[in-house]
């Protein structure tokens, strides 16, 4: 069976390439799945506990030009192993991408041409008529650029994200970290925050469930991770990857609005801290609807939360401490260059920091 995908993007196919590589690379993590980029190189299931099982290995490698992808089987008697086949030319001004599934002969049932455009339409049309549904083209949007930031911008954009600078002051300033602090950052984002902690002394972890976003990460803080100072994790905020009782401190700038459930998140962070273990949550306020900030309130977008929310998703989550404050970050918007269009946003009444406390013996600071 051949089934073939057309499409035609701007940009010459040494630009284009690239970015479709790392972007079909980050889809497969997301769903479980690591990607080498290379002759020889494997797509294998990332389990915990099991190494490189059997996966896809890419038989032809040619950027810009080509990638070509076979299943590895056991028993090829049953038919031809699967292969797909992405291939980029240059057309038009621009470039032609064209995606080949050759295979299929290992499909049970009779008749086989029936099992065959079945599948086709299960699994080809049927998926693609979906993603192209306004809502969820909507949705696609707010996962790249917010929820689950990727792509050559969001990466631009957050190794330096000018409009998170002002929250970043606020949360460093209220940690006041020392050699000594043990940090987490849920949703680290490109880094730029954990560049600031990590230049008081102290030593940190972070994760984040975009893989784009880890690699600004790693590359903006290259020096601590050699030095033993910082580690970073692919994962997810209801599901932390690290032990009990790790961190003195943790915070969160910008993630709680993405969070399908703030107080498994809450919990997870409660977890990780020693006991008397500071967290600090930088977040706007429903005031943000309707702002360049927020867009809209709608169904899938961005949760903006009041202070009773917040207390109650901390309260619940087990913290003994919870102060909710709002902070004029005006000036310092002004001071970081923020455009002066933007200043308004960092009013009081725009933005809440949540601060909550572990309780439980030890030897954490008073808090801010």
């Amino acid at each position: 069976m051949l089934v073939e995908i057309h499409a035609r993007v701007s940009g010459p196919p040494s630009k284009v390439f690239p970015v479709l590589w790392a972007e079909l690379s980050s889809a497969l993590l997301q769903r479980g799945w690591s990607a080498e980029g290379e002759n020889g190189g494997q797509i294998w299931r990332t389990a915990r506990g099991v190494t490189r099982p059997r996966g896809a290995k890419v038989i032809r490698w040619e950027p810009p030009r080509r990638v070509e992808i076979v299943w590895d089987v056991e028993d090829d008697r049953a038919g031809r192993a699967p292969r797909l086949s992405v291939r980029c030319a240059a057309e038009r001004g621009g470039t032609a991408i064209v995606v080949e599934h050759a295979g299929g002969d290992r499909l049970r049932g009779e008749p086989r041409e029936e099992q065959g455009f079945g599948w086709v339409a299960t699994e080809v049309i049927a998926p693609l008529l979906l993603a192209i549904e306004p809502a969820r083209l909507t949705e696609w949007s707010d996962d790249r650029w917010g929820r689950r930031p990727s792509g050559p911008t969001s990466r631009a954009h957050y190794r330096e994200p000018i409009y998170h600078l002002p929250g970043f002051r606020a949360i460093l300033d209220g940690l006041a970290l020392r050699k000594d602090d043990a940090l987490l950052e849920v949703g680290c984002g490109g880094g730029a925050l954990l560049k600031r902690a990590l230049a008081t002394g102290c030593v940190a972890a972070a994760v984040d469930h975009s893989a784009d976003m880890l690699k600004v990460a790693a590359q903006q803080n290259a020096r601590a991770i050699a030095a033993g100072h910082l580690q970073l994790r692919y994962g997810d905020a209801g599901a932390l990857p690290f032990a009990n009782e790790r961190f003195t401190c943790a915070v969160m700038s910008g993630v709680l609005p993405w969070l399908a459930d703030p107080t498994n998140a809450f919990r997870e962070v409660h977890r990780t801290l020693h006991p008397g273990g500071r967290f600090v949550a930088w977040t706007g306020t429903p005031k943000m609807y309707g702002t360049p900030a927020a867009g809209p309130r709608r169904k899938g977008g961005p949760r903006l939360y009041e202070d009773r929310s917040l207390s109650r998703f901390a309260r619940r989550a087990g913290f003994s401490e919870v102060r909710i404050d709002h902070p004029d970050l005006r000036a310092v918007a002004r001071s970081v260059r923020v455009p002066r269009a933007a200043w308004f946003l960092f009013g009081p009444e725009y933005g809440t920091l949540l601060w909550a406390r572990r309780g439980g013996a030890g030897e954490a600071r008073p808090g801010p």
